[in-house]
């Protein structure tokens, strides 16, 4: 296929920003856990929805709830029906069954104005039917934790920002270095692109819940492809990034050599910047362009031999036939 090794480079590069993006969207969770920000912003998320900071209280003291987080700290997400269940129970009192309709709608008389009048809205119409004032819960729930996924992310947008540069610095992950390497090494490009062809049929061939970009499967608005599971550097992955990636000290060797070594430096630094960029888009977005170059590449390669062999001709197959 014409162009093929330039698509090859291109998915290299796919390649490479994915795995330096999954170690950011790593790093970045293992501070969210530390900071326990996305356990507050949730805290408060659903003190705003429920309008009423002792119905908070006893949601999160419901063990339903409880059950999230056995260490004691605030969850960082509760499942739409976990929501739904807690809040029917605790609304139709405690030791009653959340099954009875008629209580959960008598219990809406007892709370605040503010959530009496939204769930009267959410429940309309669905008054005998618990299934359903269960389902519009949690579609109640769902909405208002799409709002505070997309608050979250652009909460985080800095410290994406902050984590993606320590991580393009400390690897000197330069995109035109790389990109070079890529272009005039074949053994290294197609190491690359067959370990990217591994990591991109894993995950169409798990059937395991989406991953989303920030660990929270109750934020549809950042899911993505990718799976938990896979969200991990295999130790092959980690062999390859360490090989791909050029050493400073390599570098400033080379640098020293330069004849122009301010020239030098602005490449450099730019292709810094290129990657600097790139992470900063975050792992979904590359993942779903590495398959797209992934499937142009595999629609443009020519046919096994055998599989390129035409079938006999039809008059054959009737002549055969016909001598029966």
């Amino acid at each position: 296929m014409f162009g093929l090794p330039i698509l090859e480079v291109a998915i290299g590069l796919c390649f490479l920003y994915l795995l330096l993006s999954l170690i950011c969207s790593t790093v970045n969770e293992a501070i969210a856990a530390l900071t326990g920000r996305r356990g507050d912003m949730l805290t408060q998320a659903i003190g705003t929805l429920l309008g009423d900071a002792n119905l908070k209280e006893k949601l999160y003291s419901h063990p339903l709830i409880k059950s999230l987080s056995p260490g004691g700290s605030q969850p960082s997400y509760i499942p739409a029906q976990k929501f739904s269940l807690a809040l029917m129970d605790i609304l139709t009192g405690e030791g009653k069954s959340a099954g009875d309709a008629t209580a959960l709608l008598d219990g809406l008389t007892k709370t605040n104005p503010h959530l009496n009048k939204v769930l009267s809205t959410v429940l309309a119409d669905t008054h005998t039917h618990l299934a359903t004032n269960q389902q519009k819960i949690e579609d109640w729930y769902d909405d208002a934790m799409d709002r505070v996924s997309g608050c979250y992310k652009r909460k985080t947008t800095l410290w994406i920002w902050i984590i993606a540069l320590a991580i393009t610095l400390s690897t000197n992950a330069d995109t035109f270095r790389i990109g070079k390497a890529l272009w005039v090494n074949q053994a290294v490009r197609s190491a690359v692109v067959d370990a990217a062809q591994a990591r991109a049929q894993a995950e169409q061939h798990d059937g395991a819940t989406p991953l989303v970009e920030y660990a929270d499967p109750q934020n549809p608005e950042s899911s993505t492809v990718l799976k938990v599971e896979q969200q991990a550097l295999t130790a092959s992955e980690k062999e390859l990034l360490g090989d791909l990636l050029p050493t400073w000290s390599a570098d400033m060797a080379e640098m020293q050599l330069s004849s122009n070594k301010l020239s030098w430096w602005g490449s450099h630094l730019l292709g810094l910047f290129f990657t600097l960029v790139a992470l900063s888009m975050g792992a979904p977005f590359w993942f779903d362009m590495l398959n797209k170059f992934i499937n142009i590449r595999n629609s443009g390669k020519a046919p096994d031999r055998a599989s390129a062999q035409p079938p006999p001709p039809p008059a054959q197959v009737a002549a055969k036939g016909a001598g029966v």
